[in-house]
């Protein structure tokens, strides 16, 4: 681990909040960025987008030889995006994936995450998960890589989110109903 540099970023208890946090969650191939996409129309609203995807499209020699290093620049980089994005304090914010993903991801591939990530997860509050449910068929994709492992990987999500005390609803279902299912979460938390 020699060589790794990461912001700590620990910001998410100050005040009281008015708007909501929502942040997608969950294995590959979930819906995730079409539920956020979905939701942001809805409520005319802004989504930030999975950094993992942007970071592979610009080294892509990496996508299926990725290190530690990667997961580590990728998860400062989503966490200081995040930092910048829920500091609008005025409207729903939805993320499309967050640190609970980096610390599944990490702890899947390479063992236990670094002690930066967990108290990063630690000090969160204020923010609801949608753990979609992998319930939908597998569409491929170049980054993704677990078509045959999402039932274990999902218990992972379900594992860390009960460790850290992460409030979170189970989203499943085909079609609208996720959609649906999702709004009726959000009209809880406002």
């Amino acid at each position: 681990m020699d060589g790794l540099v990461a912001v700590h970023v620990v910001e998410y208890g100050n005040g009281p909040r008015t708007f909501v946090i929502v942040a997608i969650v969950g294995t590959e191939s979930t819906g995730k960025t079409t539920l956020c996409d979905s939701l942001a129309q809805h409520y005319d609203a802004e989504w930030l987008p999975e950094y993992a995807r942007e970071y592979f499209s610009i080294h892509a020699e990496k996508r299926r030889h990725y290190t530690v290093q990667d997961i580590a620049s990728i998860a400062t980089t989503q966490i200081c995006r995040e930092r910048n994005f829920v500091s609008d304090r005025n409207s729903l914010r939805i993320l499309d994936t967050d640190a609970v993903v980096l610390y599944v991801w990490w702890l899947d591939k390479f063992g236990a995450p670094p002690i930066w990530l967990v108290e990063h997860l630690q000090a969160i509050e204020g923010r609801h998960y949608l753990l979609m449910k992998p319930d939908v068929p597998w569409e491929t994709d170049a980054l993704r890589e677990s078509q045959h492992d999402r039932e274990r990987i999902h218990n992972l999500y379900t594992r860390t989110l009960e460790e850290f005390e992460s409030p979170y609803t189970e989203i499943e279902g085909l079609g609208a109903s996720r959609l649906s299912r999702a709004i009726e979460v959000i009209a809880t938390l406002t």
